[in-house]
């Protein structure tokens, strides 16, 4: 703090100054240096740049079956979860995302949640590590509905509908409050980045691709040159079926009756929430 100080007075640096130099001084986090064995095999990379019950785990399954590489979590998240002993560091996870995500055509495929970037972001520099990378940002027009389905999955603990729920559905408000105003703020972080960093990418909703898959899977791969079957889209499925049901409908009528109040406009809230985590001002 000491260069701060032919700025103010000792004693009287102020909290924007602490903040500008934490971001002067910080240390950036370098990329991972990739294998030659490993760097051979791949043709392109693909980055589904998303947020929790998006129909990401749809998408993976169908993006899989085309063979535009395996999608998942590879970052934390169900990996940790669902194998003891997958790796904790990101440099390791990196290898794993780009040897077990990827097709025999060569194209490998990330999953990818706001908050799971934010942590990995900590060590490493994500997009500069990964090879021939393309982005796919995966969004749903029903906010709401994402939200309840987010409440009731981790709830129930049944995020896939191969899955066996551990705990019965029970409406709970607060909860979906909570989820509504996570995803909000996992969207916003997504936009704030690719318009930050002028990266291009390809915009696909989840009611899109459940509507036609086929559109969907042809535009992803059109991204990293891959040539699809004409019937792609029918042919393949995701081997997951839809969870929302009447629960789902009960529990949105509940919540707009608990909580709707058009004469409350939450400005404050979302821009203290949100500009406090990025620096923002002004």
């Amino acid at each position: 703090m000491v260069v701060l100080e032919f700025l103010w007075p000792t004693g009287c640096v102020p909290a924007e100054a602490v903040v500008v130099a934490m971001h002067l001084f910080r240390r950036r986090p370098l990329p991972v240096e990739i294998p030659p064995d490993i760097l051979s095999g791949i043709k392109a990379g693909i980055l589904v740049c998303t947020s929790p019950r998006s129909g990401s785990n749809h998408l993976a399954g169908l993006m899989a079956a085309a063979g535009l590489g395996n999608p998942l979590e590879w970052f934390g998240g169900r990996r940790l979860l669902e194998l003891p002993n997958y790796p904790r560091d990101p440099r390791a996870q990196v290898l794993r995302a780009l040897r077990d995500g990827r097709s025999p055509s060569g194209i490998y495929a990330v999953k990818l949640f706001a908050s799971q970037f934010s942590q990995v972001a900590r060590t490493i520099d994500l997009p500069a590590t990964l090879p021939e990378l393309r982005y796919v940002r995966l969004t749903r027009r029903d906010l709401l509905g994402q939200a309840i389905s987010w409440a009731r999955a981790r709830q129930t603990g049944r995020f896939r509908s191969t899955e066996t729920a551990n705990n019965a559905p029970r409406y709970d408000g607060a909860a979906i409050a909570q989820s509504l105003d996570k995803l909000v703020l996992e969207n916003l972080v997504w936009d704030l980045w690719f318009t930050k960093n002028g990266v291009p990418f390809l915009s696909l909703t989840y009611e899109d691709l459940l509507q036609d898959p086929q559109t969907s899977l042809k535009k992803i791969a059109g991204l990293v040159d891959a040539k699809l079957s004409p019937d792609v889209g029918f042919g393949f499925a995701s081997g997951l079926a839809i969870q929302r049901d009447t629960v789902n409908v009960e529990w949105r009528q509940r919540f707009l009756a608990q909580y709707s109040d058009t004469s409350r406009f939450p400005v404050d809230r979302t821009r203290g929430s949100l500009w406090s985590r990025f620096g923002g001002g002004g």
